[in-house]
């Protein structure tokens, strides 16, 4: 295949491709190596958003286990990737051009990383080292900030700026707060690489961002592929990126996908997926295969909304709901939380094509070594199952336990 020949799919060949590349286990470091990108988000009613991703494709992985890796081996930092996300370090040079975007969009709002002000919280980092906001700068309210995503604090926002502007970086977190420090102490020995220049820069993102997916949609949602650009401008680094063969184009029954290299040779390497062709996985709610939920529902049928943020009357899941991923179909998904070594599920949807009463060969067995290696993770010793699992799926997680 050239590199600018666009490749057929079935939606068959698609769902087969997206379930082997998001489910070939791996250590840690090969699966930050193959998303390259994973969102972070503080809610934590079965480990972090970085925890449900990690265990749904790391074997033996146990709650907590990316902190290690990103404060202490320093395998990820925090970084930017259209939202929160953990990065592995040399990333965050390959996207350093964009600071001075960064920067200008904040002197936009008013906050100038140039300030006096600005100057001070840099030296008081410099002289205490790693710091909250609620150690850094003036603690008073600002009136004029009330309302705003970073709470009424100027410092606040001040921080986040020279955060967003590569000045400072996450040492660690405390209770999901950023801990800042200088980037030359937080970044590994040799994670500066050679830098780029901005269409470099570009590609690099727009390049992961496909890579994390697997398979995306160039009509995504805007939220999907936020950008410090404009979609032409996106456009004309992605066809470079497809003339190099960095991308390859995908017709999936008739709509037009970007995929790379390496998940496209998926679908030509079955002997090297039968194991997580057959399993289970519960997936998060913001896992980087649920990205582009329209996508998703074309491809496998399975329309998935986070109702998190929604009030309680008007969920129809629930409040913190995984997907179950089976083979390549989605047959399930469920609302849970885990509390001093106890999950508690709090509803289970099944899809409308399975019979809970009778589910088809080898699911049971495949939900009871999912369920077991999910206890495990959260290291839970006891369940609370709901009512409408059914007799097998009962038994499967009850067994799991054993």
């Amino acid at each position: 295949m050239t590199a600018r020949q666009c490749l057929t799919l079935s939606l068959a060949d698609a769902r087969r491709l997206l379930a082997r590349y998001h489910g070939r286990p791996g250590s840690l470091m090969s699966v930050i190596q193959r998303l390259g990108t994973i969102q972070f988000d503080p809610l934590a009613p079965l480990g972090t958003n970085p925890d449900l991703v990690l265990q749904a494709r790391v074997p033996g992985y146990r709650q907590g286990g990316w902190q290690d890796a990103a404060y202490r081996r320093r395998l990820l930092v925090d970084g930017w990737d259209k939202q929160a996300s953990l990065i592995p370090p040399e990333h965050w040079w390959a996207q350093a051009p964009f600071h001075n975007w960064f920067a200008r969009r904040w002197q936009q709002r008013g906050v100038d990383i140039d300030s006096p002000e600005a100057r001070s919280l840099l030296d008081q980092v410099t002289q205490q080292g790693p710091s909250t906001s609620l150690e850094l700068g003036d603690q008073r309210s600002d009136p004029a900030l009330r309302g705003s995503w970073y709470g009424p604090k100027r410092s606040r926002h001040l921080l986040k700026a020279l955060w967003d502007s590569g000045r400072l970086m996450t040492h660690h977190r405390v209770n999901g707060r950023h801990a800042y420090d200088l980037p030359e102490r937080v970044l590994p020995n040799g994670a500066c690489t050679v830098e780029r220049d901005e269409d470099d820069a570009l590609e690099h993102l727009i390049v992961r961002r496909v890579q994390a997916a697997g398979l995306l949609r160039p009509a995504a949602d805007a939220a999907v592929w936020l950008l410090p650009c404009q979609r032409t401008e996106r456009d004309r680094i992605a066809s470079r990126a497809l003339d190099q063969g960095k991308l390859v184009a995908l017709d999936v029954a008739g709509e037009y996908h970007w995929a790379t290299p390496e998940a496209v040779a998926c679908l030509d390497d079955a002997g090297s997926f039968k194991d997580s062709d057959q399993g289970m996985r519960f997936l998060a709610p913001l896992d980087p295969l649920m990205w582009d939920r329209r996508g998703i529902s074309r491809v496998f049928g399975f329309d998935y909304v986070w109702e998190v943020y929604k009030p309680r009357k008007q969920r129809r899941w629930g409040y913190y709901v995984l997907p179950v991923l089976w083979q390549d179909r989605f047959v399930a998904r469920f609302d849970a939380q885990c509390r001093e070594g106890t999950l508690t599920i709090l509803a289970w949807h099944w899809e409308d094509d399975i019979v809970s009463s009778r589910l088809p060969d080898g699911m049971a067995e495949a939900l009871q070594q999912a369920a077991r290696r999910f206890l495990d993770y959260l290291g839970a010793n006891r369940v609370v199952l709901p009512r409408g699992l059914g007799h097998q799926a009962r038994y499967a997680w009850q067994s799991a336990l054993k």
